[in-house]
């Protein structure tokens, strides 16, 4: 059986996590006439669902499934992108979100 060849994009795109899970679901105008816009870049389809709310006037329910993604997915990142800006958009690590310590141990006197 052969191997499917790599591409580095989509490689580096699910290194960093920005893969969009559902790229063929993107049917917005942009990613299909445009070789700038990249439907596997989450980040970027992301930026491009907040922008054509806001800018275009586009329902979010609209926006949303032509980006492939659901509206809690736009509120989640609308709330990030206000919070944050765009690097807000980019994937968290997994893990706890802050430390985690230990209970001091209990001292013998």
């Amino acid at each position: 059986m052969a191997r499917r060849k790599s591409d580095p994009k989509t490689d580096a795109l699910r290194q960093q996590g920005c893969l969009h899970p559902r790229p063929e679901k993107v049917t917005d105008e942009l990613f299909a006439t445009s070789e700038f816009f990249d439907a596997r870049d989450l980040v970027q389809v992301k930026y491009e669902m907040l922008r054509r709310v806001r800018v275009d006037g586009r329902p979010v329910s609209d926006s949303a499934a032509r980006c492939g993604l659901s509206r809690p997915s736009y509120y989640q990142a609308q709330e990030a992108f206000e919070r944050g800006g765009l690097p807000a958009l980019l994937p968290k690590k997994p893990g706890p979100g802050v430390p985690i310590s230990c209970p001091p141990r209990w001292s013998r006197r």
